[in-house]
């Protein structure tokens, strides 16, 4: 029991790290997004930025909330247990 109480604790770890690197990554990009789509000329500014935000939120936002809620789950089993 005590190994697997320690495999969740790791992994609870390991996750929420994933998940604050992928938040980091969706905060930048959105940085560098609006930077580049406002002052670079390009072949894909005729799309708007909105499409772009909504692309780069489901790359990196959604795995981003799921990694957190499963890290929090296995956190919290882990707590409970011991």
């Amino acid at each position: 029991m005590k190994e697997c109480e320690m495999v969740k604790s790791i992994s609870a770890k390991i996750l929420f790290g994933i998940s604050a690197v992928l938040l980091i990554c969706f905060f930048g990009g959105l940085v560098y997004l609006h930077y580049d789509y406002y002052t670079n000329i390009s072949p894909y500014a005729s799309t708007p930025l909105y499409v772009y935000n909504l692309i780069h939120g489901v790359i990196f936002l959604i795995p981003s909330i799921i990694f957190f809620i499963i890290a929090l789950i296995l956190r919290s089993k882990s707590k409970n247990k011991s």
